[in-house]
């Protein structure tokens, strides 16, 4: 495994689950026959780590992008989004669970809500 300086740890991990999130959907969309699937970017901000998520149709990105979930850089927390400004109280996972985990993730948010 490659050597990762601790403050590009969240970076890092949440580069590697896009990844994963990315693949998985565009397989399941070929397996399904579907030309239409979610994906899935980053941005990094002063102090959380932004993902979005946005539809693609035959490799084309259609309009419009929703704010996913965000990531605190210094402890990798995982808060789901209040807007897309800013996050929701109350920590939901921290990222390393989700990087070992991504069946975790579904495409629609609904393992940040709170049970």
């Amino acid at each position: 495994m490659a050597f990762v300086a601790p403050q590009y740890k969240t970076e890092y991990l949440t580069e590697c689950l896009l990844e994963v999130l990315n693949n998985r959907e565009k397989v399941n969309s070929l397996e399904s026959s579907r030309s239409c699937y979610t994906n899935y970017e980053y941005e990094v901000g002063r102090k959380y780590i932004k993902v979005w998520s946005y539809l693609v149709s035959d490799g084309e990105r259609l309009n419009g992008r929703s704010c996913y979930f965000f990531v605190d850089k210094e402890t990798g927390a995982v808060y789901k989004p209040a807007s897309y400004k800013a996050p929701a109280k109350g920590i939901r996972f921290y990222i390393e669970q989700l990087a070992d985990n991504p069946e975790i993730v579904d495409p629609y948010g609904s393992f940040l809500y709170l049970r």
